[in-house]
């Protein structure tokens, strides 16, 4: 196996999330980051993110199989068994536990990370098979919340910062989820017969590919975004925090502009803008929680943070590819059978 097929194995494009949520969780803790603790956050945040996707493959391989996004994934045209898959998959489980005592992580750390588990098991085996979407899309959004509050456990202690940034993350991952990629994945999910939050909506591919969606689903959607606008407000409305006019400024531009895409992608009705104009909401979103918390990490650990995030999107030109890429990219190969 190449590299390439080993990073769209272990979907390397989105692990610079995970890697960044931890250290954000930990910027929120009682006590500062230091350096000795990074390695072992940055296994963590690596583990999960390794279980939490290849788990949602593994479950999801019949409907990735007609999806002309997954078509080059090593699970879906076979050079890595289903079995394996899974295998890998679950051996992040003690992993993770021998991570958490390693780094120092007590009792509520171990409790944290038994609910990260359980919640990221329950929406990928049951995610797109539920019959109110939206609340394993929450469910989803409690593992990621999780996943920042174990971080804090393990720098020094979960804080009001915390629970600020654990409900942000919530709000976050129900919005790129139940929203984002529901949109995504509508026609091929529609044609499985899965449940998504876009199909509960009623959402419809238009004639260019973008999806159409409706008024409902766009108020559920504000609502979320309104989630993640006010949280980083919160610390500085509570008297957490000095006020910075400069921060509380661009955390009000940077939210103004995120909302401002996300209503340019319901707007779109060709398919590649609505998906990259999406994608940029989203990388977007986080800047808020950035201006947040940023001041509380050490500089090396804040560069990092923002590295982790940004360069896989660059590497996979997510920001910068005007057009799609020249071969038929949304055309449905036929299903190898199983």
């Amino acid at each position: 196996m190449s590299a390439i097929q080993l990073a769209r194995f272990l979907r390397i494009d989105t692990m610079g999330a995970s890697v960044t949520m931890v250290l954000l969780g930990a910027a929120t803790a009682s006590s500062p980051l230091t350096p000795e603790l990074v390695p072992g956050l940055f296994a963590v945040a690596v583990s999960f993110h390794v279980y939490a996707y290849l788990l949602n493959d593994v479950v999801d391989l019949p409907i990735d199989r007609t999806d002309p996004r997954r078509r080059q994934s090593p699970l879906v045209v076979g050079l890595i068994s289903r079995r394996t898959a899974l295998t890998i998959a679950l051996a992040q489980i003690p992993i993770l536990l021998l991570l958490t005592l390693w780094v120092g992580g007590g009792r509520g750390a171990v409790a944290t990370l038994i609910v990260l588990v359980l919640a990221v098991s329950v929406y990928d085996l049951f995610g797109k098979r539920f019959v109110v979407p939206p609340v394993t899309d929450l469910v989803q959004g409690v593992a990621w919340a999780a996943l920042g509050w174990l971080a804090a456990q393990l720098v020094g202690g979960a804080t009001g910062w915390t629970v600020v940034l654990a409900l942000y993350f919530l709000a976050f991952i129900t919005l790129a989820n139940g929203v984002h990629g529901s949109i995504r994945d509508l026609e091929n999910d529609r044609r499985h017969g899965a449940r998504t939050t876009a199909t509960w909506f009623g959402a419809q591919v238009g004639p260019a590919g973008g999806v159409k969606v409706a008024g409902a689903y766009l108020i559920y959607a504000l609502l979320l975004q309104t989630v993640t606008i006010v949280l980083p407000f919160a610390p500085t409305a509570l008297g957490w925090d000095e006020p910075r006019v400069l921060t509380l400024l661009a955390m009000a531009v940077v939210s103004l502009t995120s909302t401002w895409f996300l209503l340019m992608a319901a707007r779109a009705t060709d398919r590649h803008r609505q998906l990259v104009i999406g994608a940029r909401h989203l990388i977007l979103v986080l800047g808020s929680v950035f201006l947040m918390v940023g001041a509380r990490l050490p500089w090396w650990a804040l560069a990092g943070a923002v590295g982790f995030y940004v360069l896989p999107f660059a590497w996979y030109r997510w920001l910068f590819r005007p057009r799609p890429p020249p071969e038929s990219h949304w055309t449905v190969q036929s299903s190898p059978s199983r």
